[in-house]
């Protein structure tokens, strides 16, 4: 799919959490631990910084209505489950199974669609030329 460069930075970040997603899905008896540890790691040392340059610049650009508020809403909500999920599997108050990394592996992809093929297009379709630009350099110094 076509990205503008504004969002570009964003869809590279997508294309390593799809990995991890497959990693998660593809997950058995044997590799779900280091499958789980690979989804928590990845979220704290990269995912949590990715979900805050699109909560702070990406969500604020969103036109108001009722699409808008929905997309916003969805995208926190994944947010705080891929984040609490990775906080509880990094301090051991949640273990690995293979059924929790399918969960895990399925919520990381269908969020990733989500902002792939309706959130970026959005944001795309919404803003003019020079405000995606902007946005664009935003994201690139918060990377």
């Amino acid at each position: 799919m076509k990205r503008s460069a504004a969002l570009a930075p964003l869809s590279r970040d997508h294309h390593h959490a799809l990995v991890v997603a497959s990693a998660l899905t593809r997950a058995g008896e044997g590799t779900c631990y280091s499958s789980a540890m690979l989804f928590a790691d990845f979220i704290a040392d990269h995912e949590a910084r990715h979900f805050a340059l699109e909560e702070s610049l990406l969500l604020p650009t969103l036109p108001p209505g009722e699409r808008a508020r929905l997309l916003a809403e969805r995208m926190r909500a994944d947010h705080e489950h891929l984040r609490e999920t990775a906080g509880a599997l990094r301090q051991g108050r949640l273990q690995p199974t293979v059924e929790l990394t399918a969960s895990l592996g399925a919520r990381l992809r269908a969020h990733v669609q989500l902002e792939e093929r309706e959130l970026f297009p959005y944001i795309e379709q919404s803003l003019d030329a020079a405000s995606l630009e902007q946005l664009g350099m935003q994201l690139e110094a918060g990377t």
